[in-house]
């Protein structure tokens, strides 16, 4: 059932794309890019959810520092201020799961053609006759210095994904003029631990990239890459530069001074 709702569908609309440009690497970019715009109404409520707490963060830092010996209170006060804007700190998880769980089906897909040692054996799942492998057939997997069904040689790719994926949490992220300041004010600590815990996360997820692009078919990778960069600017079109403006500001003002 995984594979005739999902996999399959996907599947063939990347053999659709492939045997209409005969480039796996432009079919894989189109595909993505088509793929993720597909999946903007399942995406935009976590993304605009994410702005909504970006934009109350100087209000819950104000409560925290008034409220930092009575944690009860700063609860309350907290939940109330989410139920003022709007914000149901649960209400991405759906989602995020459908996101999630497309996601999967998509990189099998690609992994699937990508992978395969013996293309004949896919014509059972590609639907139209017509686009179905020869017993002669190869798989066109160059694009540019990459051979699809292998890691990228180079780190290139690798390396690209890694930083536009850094980008991409950076962007997702809250920040503060006063938060850094804020955090080690509390007692016990507390708010530090989720700080760090978010400063962790932006490098947590960049590293695994790195280690997947090492060993992941570059065709994926591609995938990854191109979905990344999509991300960027869905998330920059519909809430702005995020935790990254801080950076923004000052490349700014550094070429002012200039």
């Amino acid at each position: 059932m995984w594979n005739t709702i999902l996999i399959n569908p996907i599947f063939n609309l990347l053999i659709v794309l492939y045997r209409i440009f005969g480039n796996l690497g432009v079919s894989i970019i189109l595909f993505t890019i088509i793929a993720k715009a597909a999946l903007i109404p399942a995406t935009m409520p976590s993304i605009k959810m994410a702005k909504k707490q970006r934009d109350i963060q100087p209000e819950l830092e104000k409560i925290k520092q008034k409220f930092k010996y009575d944690k009860k209170k700063q609860a309350e006060l907290q939940m109330d201020l989410f139920k003022k804007h709007g914000i149901n700190p649960g209400a991405g998880c759906i989602t995020t799961l459908i996101t999630f769980v497309l996601m999967i089906a998509i990189y099998r897909s690609l992994t699937t053609l990508t992978t395969a040692s013996d293309l004949v054996a896919l014509n059972s799942r590609i639907y139209i006759d017509s686009f179905k492998f020869a017993h002669d057939e190869a798989l066109a997997t160059k694009f540019l210095h990459l051979n699809l069904t292998k890691p990228d040689p180079y780190l290139i790719l690798t390396i690209l994904t890694v930083v536009a994926q850094f980008v991409a949490t950076k962007m997702m992220s809250p920040f503060t003029k006063v938060s850094n300041k804020a955090v080690k004010q509390t007692p016990g600590q507390a708010d530090d631990m989720m700080q760090a815990m978010q400063k962790q996360n932006q490098y947590i997820m960049p590293l695994m990239f790195f280690i997947f692009g090492i060993t992941l078919p570059s065709g994926v990778m591609l995938y990854i890459f191109i979905s990344t960069v999509f991300q960027i600017g869905q998330t920059y079109f519909f809430s702005g530069w995020g935790g990254l403006k801080p950076f923004i500001n000052k490349l700014k003002s550094g070429k002012k001074s200039s």
